[in-house]
C-alpha cells in the first residue's frame, strides 16, 4: 500500500514541479523537500547512496556546462535519488536527456540553428519523465 502510495504522490510532485519549471523556470525548494521525505514511504539504506548522483551533477553543471543546468534541477535529482536510488536516477536522467535531445533535434528542422542555440529548455519536464519510467519500470520489474 505505502508503494501505491508512493507512486502517485511522486507523480503529483514530478508533474508539479514540470509545471511551475515551465511556467516560472524554478522548482520550489519545498517540493524537492516533500520529493525527497516520500523515502519514508518505502524506506531501502541503500538508496541513500543515490545523493552522489546530485554530487556528479553539481560537478558537471559546474564544469562542463555552467549555463546549462539550473540548482533546482540539482536538488530535484536529490531528492528523486533517494526515493528511487542511484542506479535508477541515473538511468532516469540519461533518459530525460535523450528526450530533451530528441526535442532539440526536432526544433532543428522548424528553427535555424541560431534560434535554437538560444532556446532555453527546462529540464524538469525532461527529468520527471525519465524519472518515472525508471520508477515504474522498478515497481513492475
Amino acid at each position: 500500500m505505502n508503494v501505491i502510495v508512493q507512486a502517485v504522490l511522486l507523480t503529483a510532485f514530478l508533474t508539479y514541479a514540470a509545471i511551475m519549471d515551465c511556467k516560472k523556470r524554478e522548482i520550489p525548494d519545498v517540493l524537492c523537500l516533500w520529493i525527497s521525505l516520500l523515502f519514508l514511504l518505502d524506506f531501502h539504506l541503500v538508496n541513500l547512496l543515490g545523493l552522489g548522483i546530485a554530487l556528479i551533477l553539481w560537478l558537471t553543471a559546474v564544469y562542463i556546462a555552467p549555463d546549462k543546468l539550473g540548482g533546482g534541477d540539482i536538488k530535484l535529482c536529490a531528492a528523486v535519488s533517494i526515493v528511487i536510488g542511484f542506479t535508477a536516477t541515473t538511468c532516469g536522467i540519461i533518459i530525460g536527456f535523450g528526450i530533451v535531445s530528441l526535442v532539440w533535434l526536432a526544433m532543428l528542422f522548424r528553427k535555424t540553428k541560431q534560434e535554437v542555440e538560444n532556446c532555453s529548455l527546462p529540464l524538469a519536464p525532461f527529468f520527471g519523465l525519465g524519472f518515472l519510467i525508471t520508477y515504474f519500470i522498478e515497481i513492475g520489474g
